[in-house]
């Protein structure tokens, strides 16, 4: 195989490497985003029905059933914030996102200003280790929802990923 082809094959294969890490990490930003707000919102319900519990049954506004009751809903509703483990999915998510992020901005320098000028020998071995960072971040990263891949590709149809200097 001449280079001229194998140059086009690892442009080819370097641009689905792109594609795949544009797509993959405003996917989990996106998983990020959702996890954040369920996690906001878990927590200010807990925080509200203790702040609830207490008040009322300090200034006796509840019976102690009542406060009580409200303040075992709000351990209830604690414990299934810590077994849906909310924040550290946005975590691993936002951490995989820029992950995912720096790949793209590599494939994509490589693409646009490497590519063409290096052996093709080290054109390789470049797409192999972009490969490998892909392979090795996917095994890493959460499983999104469909929810967050849609928003996703509405974010990057909508121009989320292009940068100014790229439109003509």
């Amino acid at each position: 195989m001449d280079d001229n082809v194998r140059r086009a094959a690892i442009r080819a294969e370097a641009e689905n490497v792109h594609e795949a890490a544009t797509y993959a990490s405003e996917t989990q930003f996106e998983y990020a985003k959702t996890w954040r707000s369920i996690d906001r919102w878990i927590g200010s319900l807990a925080a509200a029905l203790a702040a609830v519990s207490g008040v009322g049954g300090l200034a006796k506004l509840l019976s102690f059933s009542w406060a009580g009751g409200i303040a075992i809903a709000s351990a209830l509703v604690g414990a299934i914030a810590a077994t849906l483990a909310a924040r550290q999915t946005t975590e691993k998510a936002g951490v995989a996102a820029n992950a995912l992020r720096a790949l793209q901005q590599d494939a994509r320098i490589f693409l646009q200003i490497d590519l063409e000028v290096m052996a093709i020998e080290d054109a390789r071995t470049t797409l192999q280790s972009l490969i490998d960072r892909q392979q090795q971040l996917s095994r890493e990263a959460v499983i999104p929802s469909t929810r967050a891949w849609n928003r996703a590709k509405k974010q990057i149809e909508g121009g989320a990923q292009t940068y100014e200097s790229e439109k003509t």
